[in-house]
């Protein structure tokens, strides 16, 4: 196995993607310095303390800690390092574009501490996902403006990592690509070199420019959500085709070598804080272009009417003001994280359509929301006495709840993951699995 120089790293942004990343460059042999503007964030990790849930992360810090440093400040930080990592958030505009303008303050502040410092080359990789075009542009003039006569030293490249929240030392460590958008072979090199220390397997290794690395990074997450928009378009129509399991069609599917099997089985819709903001700037770029993605409009439709098809099953089930118990309120299994869950979203329809609605989550609790919900840890549910319950989460932790419901509770499975664990018939959906 080829082994790698250490190196001296910065970088900034230690939330739940930075922090990752400075775990797994320490344990690859990298001196770490992680920057955030937040006090309370950079104590808590000084401390060895996470606040959310990440697997894996407290241990990987806690045994790296010798090469790992935290602060608010710049100062000092890039006296005599090499290269640095920028993943901070880039919110999504209301017209569907990523702003620049955390990036935009960052780079700034990097570049003018590259400009006070001893005259020597540093690259500076920007992680966070931003609109095709930035990186060279307004990120690229920011950073070398403010790192004024050492700017000729200062390079600059695009490199989005493709996690998700719960697994991100798993995704960082083992994953399927390393992207990497260049403007120079010995910019992409350092940057590779340094990639490659972190992972654990052999990954495929696409060395792009700036602007193709930018557009790739947005189509990849714009094509999976496809995948699951198809699968869940195939549900729907199963679930009004006698003798049609969604399931053994996408199987049969996927089976072809041109499609693949990832990603394509029914299931809830896609949420969180990359998939469907990702699908949307694909298509807002298009439109720059004087062009539309249609398959991104469309993917986002049959997203969307995911709740509606579950409404529609629940009223064809029990009652308005029937009791239903939602399992599963974040995005997917081990993280707090609700941007865009099907599950909340779900919540909100159920209650203005006037049922009475509990949650059960391992880690979202009722003080992260703003509806009146009582959301339970699934060891705290005695009573269950509900009319419908519903698994938008297919979470190992949840994997005992139906035993704890009543006889008389009807099962809406969206994953099919409870099939095995109730010996009750049950009447298939498509891909739901309904207790009768």
């Amino acid at each position: 196995m080829k082994t790698y120089q250490t190196r001296e790293v910065v970088v900034i942004g230690c939330g739940k993607l930075g922090a990752p990343l400075i775990a797994c460059l320490a344990e690859a042999g990298h001196k770490v310095t992680g920057i955030d503007i937040s006090d309370t964030l950079i104590e808590n990790l000084q401390s060895g303390v996470v606040t959310w849930n990440e697997p894996g992360l407290t241990d990987l810090l806690a045994q790296n800690t010798e090469k790992i440093s935290f602060q608010t400040t710049y100062q000092g930080a890039f006296d005599s390092a090499e290269i640095s990592f920028v993943i901070v958030p880039t919110p999504s505009t209301q017209t569907g574009e990523f702003s620049n303008d955390y990036v935009l303050g960052v780079v700034s502040r990097i570049g003018s501490e590259l400009s006070t410092r001893a005259r020597k080359e540093h690259l500076v990789v920007i992680v966070s996902t931003v609109m095709p075009g930035s990186t060279q542009g307004v990120i690229k003039k920011a950073l070398l403006d403010a790192a004024s006569a050492n700017s000729d030293l200062v390079q600059i490249c695009y490199s989005p990592e493709f996690i998700a929240l719960g697994t991100v030392i798993k995704n960082m460590q083992y994953p399927d690509l390393v992207l990497i958008g260049q403007e120079t072979d010995s910019a992409g090199q350092l940057l590779e070199d340094v990639s490659l220390s972190v992972v654990k397997n052999e990954p495929r290794v696409s060395r792009l420019s700036i602007p193709e690395a930018e557009i790739a990074k947005i189509a990849i997450n714009s094509f999976v959500t496809t995948k699951i928009s198809f699968s869940n378009q195939i549900s729907e129509i199963c679930e009004f085709t006698p003798d049609s399991s969604a399931e053994k069609v996408l199987e049969a599917i996927g089976n072809d070598s041109r499609i693949g099997r990832s990603y394509l089985a029914p299931g809830a819709g896609f949420g969180g804080p990359c998939f469907p903001r990702d699908n949307r700037a694909f298509n807002k770029y298009a439109n720059t272009l004087g062009l539309t993605a249609d398959l991104a409009i469309a993917t986002d439709y049959v997203n969307a009417r995911q709740n509606e098809r579950v409404m529609r099953i629940v009223c064809g089930l029990v009652n308005p003001g029937s009791r239903i118990l939602v399992v599963g309120l974040s995005y997917k299994p081990d993280t707090d994280v609700t941007e865009e869950s099907p599950g909340l979203a779900f919540v909100k329809q159920a209650q203005e359509a006037g049922f009475s609605v509990d949650a059960i989550d391992e880690y979202v609790k009722s003080n992260q929301l703003s509806l009146d919900l009582n959301v339970r840890r699934p060891s705290e549910l005695e009573n269950g006495d509900y009319d419908v319950a519903i698994l938008f989460v297919p979470s190992s932790g949840y994997s005992t709840i139906p035993e704890r419901l009543s006889n008389e509770t009807k099962i809406l499975d969206l994953w099919g993951f409870w099939s095995n664990s109730v010996q009750e018939s049950y009447l298939r959906l498509g891909n739901y699995l309904a207790r009768n």
